[in-house]
This record gives structure tokens, sequence and C-alpha cells, in this order.
């Protein structure tokens, strides 16, 4: 799993217009805290595939998944409740692998019923026709990814750690689509072994019916530490040149929308102006995380870093955290101080709306949640950060 479908990156495709909005619900937040939107849900500490480059690193559980590494039930569905008066209308199922709870199927029938709308990103290897055909006929489901990182089998599999999950993955993704999802989006983790493969994961996902493509470099958190060290993942020239190589090469031609997670300072003008400016805040102002050991945490990296840990489902109030958790107050204050925004970030025009990009890879990179993103951090050592974004020029 690379970081998240909605955190972490360029907008996912929004949801249908026929996804019915839920009531206005009164809120019971004091003055000066956000709402709560949404939970992500990584539903399970545990995956039937061993990735190379997994973020939160979950245990390689093969076909069963591991006792008191899966969230709890009924634990969830108090949270959610809870949640629902401090906002919570969303949330996106995640892992591990999501569909590896062994209550699956009754955790997007419970979100469901409780009016909670949900996206899901998966490996897609256990997919099946039936369940498929569920999550789009019952369930308030509205959008799926499933991971292709190369159109050779046993590239795909050999990254992914387990043979077969390129032909299960391909299986899963034709049972969403066959289902009705015609807006399923292929995540491609890129690193330098598959980049030059990148056409032809468009090209397959064009044939299998996907409306999307996002690229995900790998991160230097969890296992993609590991391929940092060994230097297989992608430097800052070469994610320059990547991004380069999809605004003027890839999209001009593709077929299906096209998506890069890049600092609104390193993009063009006219990219920014194509997204509205959708280029970078991940929402983690109205985001609590909820991983497999039952743990509430900033989001997945808590499963890694246990200081961004808050509680616990069943022995930790939702409204508590929320209100109260020192962490949560310190990252909202550092939030809203643009002015003082540390290195670069301080004099950048884009800062408001960018605000840092995804926290949790900052945290991975520089141990501090509100700092630079790498990219543009590396661009301002460099020298080579563009003028015409500063607030004050050099």
């Amino acid at each position: 799993m690379t970081f998240c479908d909605t955190c972490p990156e360029p907008a996912s495709p929004p949801a249908p217009a026929a996804t019915p909005a839920e009531p206005a619900r009164p809120l019971d937040l004091p003055e000066g805290v956000p709402p709560l939107r949404s939970f992500y849900l990584y539903l399970t500490s545990t995956c039937n595939l061993r990735c190379r480059h997994c973020w939160i690193a979950p245990e390689y559980a093969g076909g069963k998944p591991v006792p008191g590494m899966y969230i709890d039930l009924d634990a969830l569905r108090e949270a959610i409740r809870e949640a629902k008066t401090l906002g919570l209308g969303c949330a996106k199922l995640t892992g591990g692998e999501p569909m590896h709870h062994p209550q699956f199927r009754e955790v997007a029938a419970m979100l469901t019923e409780e009016g909670i709308s949900f996206n899901m990103e998966t490996n897609g290897t256990l997919m099946t026709p039936e369940l498929a055909q569920f999550l789009k006929k019952e369930t308030k489901c509205w959008f799926a990814s499933v991971s292709i990182d190369s159109p050779v089998a046993a590239e795909h599999d050999a990254f992914r750690g387990v043979k077969g999950a390129y032909e299960a993955a391909l299986r899963g993704l034709d049972c969403l689509v066959a289902a009705g999802y015609d807006n399923c989006q292929v995540i491609m983790t890129i690193h330098r072994k598959n980049r030059h493969q990148m056409q032809d994961v468009i090209d397959l996902a064009v044939q299998h019916k996907a409306r999307s493509v996002k690229f995900n470099p790998v991160t230097k958190t969890g296992r993609g530490i590991a391929m940092h060290e060994k230097g297989e993942t992608i430097g800052f020239d070469e994610y320059i040149d990547l991004a380069r190589y999809v605004n003027e090469e890839l999209r001009p031609k593709a077929k299906v929308e096209l998506f890069l997670s890049m600092p609104p300072a390193l993009t063009p003008f006219n990219e920014l102006w194509r997204t509205k400016g959708k280029a970078c805040d991940c929402g983690v102002a109205g985001i609590l995380g909820i991983i497999g050991t039952g743990e509430i945490a900033l989001c997945g990296i808590g499963q890694t870093i246990p200081e961004l840990v808050y509680g616990k489902l069943g022995e930790t109030s939702i409204r508590d955290i929320w209100l109260n958790n020192p962490v949560i107050q310190g990252l909202r204050k550092d939030l809203a101080d643009v002015a003082n925004y540390p290195g670069i970030c301080g004099n950048c025009i884009h800062a408001r709306t960018c605000r840092t990009g995804c926290v949790a890879n900052n945290y991975g990179y520089g141990g501090k949640l509100v700092s630079p993103p790498w990219l543009c951090d590396e661009a301002a050592r460099r020298g080579v950060f563009p003028e015409s974004r500063m607030r004050v020029r050099y």
C-alpha cells in the first residue's frame, strides 16, 4: 500500500452525482475546532501480499487474517456514531488489504447503514463478481482503486511478493467494472525499475476500462526505507523529470485521467489552472485514522510511528481525541500559522493552499509534521526553487 488515495496526493475522481448527500446534521463542536470529516480505516494490519514498498509494513498473513490485527466491528460502529456528531460523513477503506478483514462485508454494510459513503484502496486479488455486485448495489462504496505496478505479470508479482498477484488484480478490476463501477482507478507505484512502463500501464488501464491512473512514487516510509537505502527509489531530478513526462507527453494523448502528486510550487501554472489548484493539501485537519490494531492515529503511519497514535477503540473517546489530543491541537495550530511555516514554505505563495502537503510524508522524511515537502526542500537547497513562487524574491 502506498500513501493513501486521498491523502497524500492528487484528488481522486469525484463521487458520482447519483451518490445521495446525507441530510445535514447539527454538529457538537466548540468554536475553532474543525469538523471531523473522514475516517481512514486501515481495516487490518495484515495482508495477503508482501509488497516491497508498503509504507505501513503490514504483517504477511497469506490467506488468513490474524486475530487482534483487524478492527473490531462493534467498536468501530460505536466510534462512527460518536464521530457523526463531530461531522463524520465519509470513510476510506484500506489496509493492509481491506478485504482481508474477516467481516469485510459486515463493515461495508454497517457503514452504509450509518449513512457513511466510502471509497476503497485494494490490491484487487480478493475481489469476486459477487462481492463487487454487493458493494455496488447494496453499499455506499462509490469508488475503488486497484494497484497494478507493471504490465509484466512476473515483475508485478515480484514487487508484490506473491506469484499470481497480477492476474488476480486484473480479475478484481474486471469484477468492479462489470459490477458497474465506471470510475475505477489503477494505482501504479513508481520506482527506478518500472518508470519506463508507465505508458504500458496506462494502456492496460484503458484495456480494462479503468477511468484513471495515479502514479505513486515509493516513499521513504515503512518498507520503502529499505528501497530508498538501496537506491531503488527515484530522486529529485528523476521526480521532476517524471512530472514533466506525465504533463507534457503522457497526459495529452491519454484516454484516461492521470494523477501524480506534486507540490504546487513545482507545478507549471497551466497544470494548476487545469486542476483548479487542487494539488497538495491532504486534508489532514478533517481526518482521523484507525489502524488494524484498533488504535486511533494520525493516519496509517501510526502503525510504524507510535508517537502518532492517540488512543484505542473502546478505550478512548473519539470526541476527547478530536477536541483535546495535544498532537492534534499542535498540528492545527501549526497548520493555521501560515506566516511562520518553516523553511521555504514560509516564503511560498502556495503555502495557504498547500499547507506543507502530506504531513505523514513530511514526518517520514524529516521527523516533523509541518515542514517543507522533501521536493520543495531539496529545490530550495539546490537554489532552483522557482522565484515566481516566492513571496519575497531573492
